[in-house]
């Protein structure tokens, strides 16, 4: 069983013979033209960046994502922690619950709140539409997907908890805005990301499905969405669904074919968007390697981020003045 984690790992340690999954494995070259190896490795605390040079070529297998490898190195420093390989082999001696990130919620309590919000659902034609989404065999792909590869709930159960974190965070839209319709609103974000479980698999490691690299999510979800539809739903109904769907990234350049263009679409990609922007903040604040003042840059947020010394409630006197 594994003994040592990501989180666990200082930059200057050295290690031997650890177990990681592989989450990705590119050749590449330097300016020189010089090959190198980025690697990413990963267990169920995090990743870690990795490198082999060239120079280390003749000790390290070649590897895919999601194999499992013994790997000897050390830590070191370029832009945050990484891994300098210099002993790669594959292994199939490992639990895989200690290479697999999972949701630190309880999925099928997760599960529990979503089908309550289902059942909830006054509109006969969404309800029944979301009943026919969710067959038995569904659910629970639906249950163990992540939400993400590398920008935000990139781990099982991901996508329930990126779900469930914008349904509780919508229950005070009705009260501030009266008319929006909360049907519409919480089955456009039990579906917003629906592809994704279609777009991804998910083992030691998350990979692409063909399918979600050739078609995406958001032709996924909505496909799977008119495929499932009531015959006697109402089409402007259904295109509103489609719509939040299709619209959810906001924005054309960020990959939404329309942008929002209902209340309901807009309530979807804003909270949509806070959930996902949340994610990675606490993820890179709190889950780092390391502890400097500063994360390293985050292209997904176009910035570093301060660790603050009052996160965790510090009482008066624990104050640091």
């Amino acid at each position: 069983m594994k003994k040592i984690f990501i989180e666990n790992f200082k930059i200057g340690d050295s290690i031997f013979g650890e177990t990681f999954a592989v989450k990705s494995y590119v050749k590449k070259a330097s300016r020189n033209n010089k090959p190198y190896i980025d690697i990413e490795f990963a267990d169920r605390t995090g990743t870690l960046k990795g490198k082999i040079w060239s120079d280390d070529f003749v000790n390290c297998a070649t590897v895919s994502e999601g194999e499992v490898v013994l790997v000897n190195g050390t830590i070191d420093e370029f832009n945050g922690p990484q891994l300098r390989v210099t002993n790669l082999s594959i292994t199939d001696k490992y639990e895989i619950e200690d290479l697999q990130q999972r949701s630190q919620f309880d999925i099928d309590k997760m599960w529990e709140d979503v089908n309550k919000t289902i059942n909830d659902i006054k509109n006969p034609h969404i309800k029944l539409l979301l009943k026919n989404v969710f067959t038995e065999n569904f659910i629970e792909i639906y249950k163990k997907s992540p939400a993400g590869l590398y920008v935000h709930h990139g781990y099982y159960g991901g996508l329930i908890e990126h779900v469930t974190e914008m349904l509780e965070a919508a229950k005070s839209l009705k009260f501030h805005f009266p008319k929006i319709n909360m049907d519409l609103v919480n089955a456009g974000i039990i579906l917003h990301d629906i592809g994704k479980a279609m777009e991804f698999e998910i083992s030691t490691a998350i990979t692409f499905t063909n399918k979600g690299k050739l078609l995406g999510h958001i032709y996924l979800g909505a496909e799977k969405v008119n495929s499932s539809a009531p015959k006697d739903m109402p089409e402007d109904l259904l295109d509103e669904i489609v719509h939040i769907i299709l619209s959810h990234h906001g924005e054309i350049e960020y990959g939404s074919p329309v942008v929002p263009k209902t209340t309901e679409a807009i309530a979807v990609w804003t909270l949509d968007n806070s959930s996902s922007k949340l994610n990675i903040a606490y993820k890179h604040i709190h889950g780092e390697l390391g502890s400097d003042l500063y994360t390293q840059y985050i292209k997904h947020l176009n910035t570093e981020l301060y660790r603050s010394p009052y996160s965790d409630n510090l009482v008066n006197e624990d104050i640091p003045f």
